[in-house]
């Protein structure tokens, strides 16, 4: 029962009829609560009728049912990043590319955000401490060298 609530969710997607494909999949949901690929497609309709909040719950109802699904992760970070919550959408399209290295929208998505998100200034935070470091042993090696006996 709940498969088919599943393809008639399906083909109302296909539509673009994405208020009756939501009433779909949570028909198919009441019939099987772990079908991750239902919360998956219903989190969908919610992305395009800009419901972001429910497309995250969704997004993530998938994930905990199957925690390597990529493409579950890449959505939520695309809902994240909707309601410009950068940081967790960075983190979301960081574990999708790790699950799949293939998924190329999930690279071009945490490109075009990387400057948004605090880890951005992190990354730029850690460059300069590994610079200073390196400067700091250049100077050491130095004064080594000055050391009698050395």
């Amino acid at each position: 029962m709940a498969k088919r609530y599943f393809d008639e969710g399906a083909a109302a997607y296909l539509r673009d009829d994405y208020r009756e494909s939501i009433k779909l999949f949570s028909k198919a949901l009441q019939q099987d609560r772990k079908f991750a690929l239902v919360y998956f497609s219903r989190g969908m309709s919610y992305l395009k009728l800009h419901q972001f909040k429910k497309a995250v719950s969704d997004f993530s109802r998938a994930i905990r049912l199957n925690p390597n699904y990529a493409r579950a992760y890449y959505m939520r970070g695309l809902a994240y990043e909707k309601m410009e919550n950068f940081a967790p959408a960075f983190r979301d399209f960081d574990q999708a590319i790790e699950i799949d290295p293939d998924l190329v929208a999930a690279y071009r998505s945490r490109d075009s955000i990387i400057d948004k998100t605090p880890d951005s200034r992190l990354k730029m935070e850690d460059t300069e401490i590994a610079d200073h470091l390196a400067a700091m042993r250049v100077a050491q090696f130095i004064e080594e060298k000055r050391l009698p006996g050395s």
